[in-house]
């Protein structure tokens, strides 16, 4: 029986990595493409990094506002409806992707990447709608396959796209439009939705600013969040930059920049599983793993700034990927721990929603590769990660002031 329901479960497990593969896929696809002869040729230097810049920042952009807006349009419409149109929306942005590659107008794929990052809210949704066909005892257990599916998807999209980008750029766009039209198919067959309120379709697209304001407001999530953004403005600096460096300092080919992004990925895993839960059994506290992990992971991003050799960042990129994973396990359940019972759902995405700013943010930056030096960028990255430990830091107890005879 728990077989039987399990194998119910597999469609929604394979939107939840269409989902992580998406964001991991295209970032060293990404950077190598931004550095083939055709677009240094036909693309001025300034031009060239002001669409990288957009490159990086439009996924986060439409993933900050497709994430609220499916999240409307799945309780409105119903989980199995919303990831169908997820599967749809993907597999044009993909198209969309390829048609850039293929007619050498960068103009399309950027729209691709848009409108992937609006489609971007697979995951979130194909995790309710487990819930919602889940017994009360049985969701943890779904929650760790949760982690499972999501961890292999790190591991293995940049290193997919890394090998296959080194033979053709657009095979692993193909690869992706082709995942997405088999996992549609797969939910429209399989997936039989459990009946479950519906409300009335309200889309607002300012609901990204309302979560925000409200974790600011909050008392208990403030400060926590305010050190979160930036942890993942540091985070994003360093996922970004050091993969230019490895690419235009350290002269890595897609194949290698892949198995780069796959240490990354592999670092990753190794800190959301056995390095948070050895860190919790050693440290106790979440707030103690999290200000340990930004201390360590922040100051080793600093030294990634450095003119060191190709295999000493080969070694750092896996120590830092597991301990700022470490922090950013600890921080998501401070968050949560922060919020009652009943804003769970606003808390995880207080989280989802800052780490689309930040990543964001920081794409934008790549428009300034001709002005800052990448050595600047990653030790900013490294000292944005540091300044995280200040408003996460423990406040002093008050002691209560006793009046005077």
């Amino acid at each position: 029986m728990a077989d039987r329901r399990v194998l119910k479960m597999l469609p929604y497990f394979a939107a939840l990595f269409i989902d992580t593969f998406s964001f991991g896929l295209m970032y060293p696809v990404v950077v190598a493409l931004f550095h083939f002869h055709w677009v240094i040729r036909e693309y001025p230097d300034a031009v060239r990094n002001v669409y990288l810049a957009l490159a990086f920042s439009l996924f986060p952009l439409g993933m900050c506002f497709g994430a609220s807006l499916l999240g409307d349009l799945s309780d409105a419409l119903g989980r199995k409806r919303t990831m169908l149109i997820c599967m749809v929306g993907l597999t044009l942005a993909y198209g969309l992707m390829w048609l850039g590659v293929a007619s050498h107008e960068l103009s399309w794929f950027l729209a691709g990447r848009l409108v992937s990052g609006l489609m971007a809210g697979t995951g979130p949704i194909a995790q309710a709608a487990m819930m919602d066909a889940s017994a009360e005892d049985e969701r943890g257990k779904r929650l760790a396959n949760v982690v499972l599916v999501n961890s292999l998807a790190l591991v293995s999209a940049p290193a997919l796209g890394g090998i296959l980008g080194h033979y053709d750029f657009r095979a692993p766009i193909v690869f992706a439009a082709v995942l997405c039209v088999l996992v549609f198919l797969w939910i429209w067959r399989s997936v039989v939705e459990p009946p479950i309120p519906r409300k009335k379709l309200v889309l607002e697209w300012s609901r990204p600013i309302q979560v925000f304001a409200k974790a600011l407001r909050h008392p208990e999530m403030s400060s926590i969040a305010a050190s979160f953004e930036l942890f993942q403005l540091g985070v994003g600096f360093y996922y970004l930059f050091i993969m230019v460096k490895m690419t235009a300092v350290h002269h890595l080919t897609p194949f290698a920049l892949g198995l780069f992004s796959a240490t990354m990925g592999a670092g990753f895993v190794t800190g959301a599983t056995i390095g948070y839960a050895r860190a919790s059994d050693i440290l106790k506290s979440d707030r103690t793993v999290a200000l340990f992990g930004l201390l360590v992971g922040g100051s080793l991003t600093v030294v990634t700034a450095a003119p060191i050799g190709t295999v000493a960042q080969w070694v750092l990129v896996y120590v830092i990927a597991t301990t700022i994973m470490l922090a950013y396990v600890a921080t998501l359940a401070l968050i949560s721990k922060a919020a009652d019972k009943s804003e769970q759902g606003w808390a995880l995405g207080v989280g989802s929603a800052i780490v689309a700013l930040a990543f964001f943010v920081t794409g934008l930056f790549a428009s300034t590769l001709h002005l800052l030096p990448l050595w600047m960028l990653l030790g900013g990255g490294g000292v944005l990660i540091l300044a995280a430990l200040i408003p996460l830091r423990p406040r002093p107890a008050r002691v209560a002031q006793t009046a005077v005879p």
